[in-house]
């Protein structure tokens, strides 16, 4: 009769081990991009306003960092049939240049037909529900599914929250996905 409580603690022990080990860790790049988010005076919302500003619709967004202490947004913009990558200055808010986006950067856009819900919309209901600014954000899936992922900054760095807010029905669903620190 006690070998079934001994397994039962084993079992549970061995599922919230597994269950740390699937805990993220956040790497040396995203670390640089988290800081240059948190220092930006031109926040992530403002950064996708800006570029669609010039016309067109974001599903795509993120801050770039070099090691050498350079940093900016890119928006990738739909703009009738071009998807385009804009570099947006995270201190100034100017246009800094663009390009035909390409391979990662040209999905996503498909989530944008049929949504009620813009872009940005999204990416401040994960920051509001997240509790700090998006370190990217991206459009992903289609009809029912369609919905924006975005990694919200916590705790001044220290850890990073994955929301899904759903495009479909025009209603903030901000759903925390996981965490990594």
């Amino acid at each position: 009769m006690q070998r079934i409580p001994v397994r039962l603690v084993v079992l549970s022990l061995a599922l919230c081990i597994t269950s740390t080990a699937f805990a993220g860790h956040i790497e040396a790049g995203d670390r640089l991009e988290m800081a240059a988010v948190l220092k930006a005076p031109i926040t992530p919302t403002r950064a996708v306003q800006i570029a669609e500003g010039g016309g067109g619709r974001a599903y795509g967004y993120g801050m770039e960092a070099t090691r050498n202490g350079g940093h900016w947004y890119e928006v990738d913009v739909v703009r009738g049939n071009d998807k385009l990558e804009l570099r947006i200055d995270d201190a100034s808010g100017k246009l800094l240049g663009s390009s035909a986006a390409r391979g990662e950067d040209a999905q996503g856009a498909q989530a944008l037909v049929g949504s009620k819900l813009v872009f940005g919309e999204a990416i401040a209901a994960a920051e509001r529900a997240g509790g700090g600014p998006a370190l990217e954000a991206s459009a992903a899936g289609h009809g029912a599914n369609a919905r924006v992922d975005v990694d919200v900054i916590q705790d001044q760095g220290k850890r990073i929250a994955h929301y899904r807010v759903s495009l479909q029905d025009g209603l903030l669903h901000a759903v925390m996905t996981g965490t990594d620190s």
